[in-house]
């Protein structure tokens, strides 16, 4: 295959046409220079297979980049993001390169989930691990990030739901199906039922004392 034609077309974006067939393929001025293509060059089909990847490879860790301004992504979860959009090898290799540089790092990212669900979000640790298991972070990662919130700051914030956000549910210790109704959000908050029924208790102990 000649290259019949190349020139500037907008921007930085180049257009070629191979022996004259008619049809125009576009590429980045970089994939261009770091090719070395020049009118009147002759390209084997796996030369021009490797342009073609590296123009994909560019774009595909363009949009990567696009996606990180907005907001952490795990190994997993950038590769889900670009398979439907580029082949699987240009996925690996763009996320490949997007750990290398540091700009994705699945035990960082865990960490700042295990801040955002428990802290923030006030999730307890069961639902914090599925959402944090839904990003595409491994077992080790999550596990590793959400120790620190374990047993002391989970019972704090516990209480202060029970305390705080779910009291009206607690406030009757007589009315057992409101009660229940409120046990019941905290377990969809991802708390365990013994910890809950602590926390309960501890509530309605308290209650009893100031009246």
């Amino acid at each position: 295959m000649t290259i019949t034609t190349l020139s500037a077309h907008k921007g930085n974006t180049w257009k070629i046409e191979l022996d004259d067939s008619g049809e125009l393929f576009f590429l980045h001025v970089s994939v261009v220079q770091r090719c070395g293509l020049r009118k009147g060059m002759t390209l084997t089909p796996q030369q021009w297979e490797q342009v073609q990847t590296a123009e994909l490879s560019r774009k595909a860790y363009q949009y990567a980049c696009f996606l990180l301004d907005n907001r952490g992504y795990s190994y997993q979860e950038m590769f889900r993001k670009l398979e439907p959009k580029y082949p699987q090898a240009v996925c690996f290799a763009t996320v490949d390169r997007l750990a290398k540089y540091g700009q994705i790092n699945d035990r960082a990212y865990a960490e700042q989930l295990a801040h955002h669900y428990v802290a923030v979000k006030r999730f307890g640790m069961r639902r914090a691990f599925q959402e944090m298991r839904r990003r595409g972070l491994l077992e080790e990662h999550i596990t590793e990030a959400l120790e620190p919130y374990e047993d002391e700051v989970t019972g704090e914030i516990l209480m202060e739901l029970v305390e705080g956000k779910y009291r009206k549910y607690f406030l009757d210790p007589d009315d057992r199906r409101t009660i229940e109704k409120g046990k019941a959000a905290l377990v969809r908050q991802g708390y365990r039922f013994g910890e809950i029924n602590a926390a309960v208790r501890a509530f309605l102990e308290e209650q009893l004392e100031e009246e």
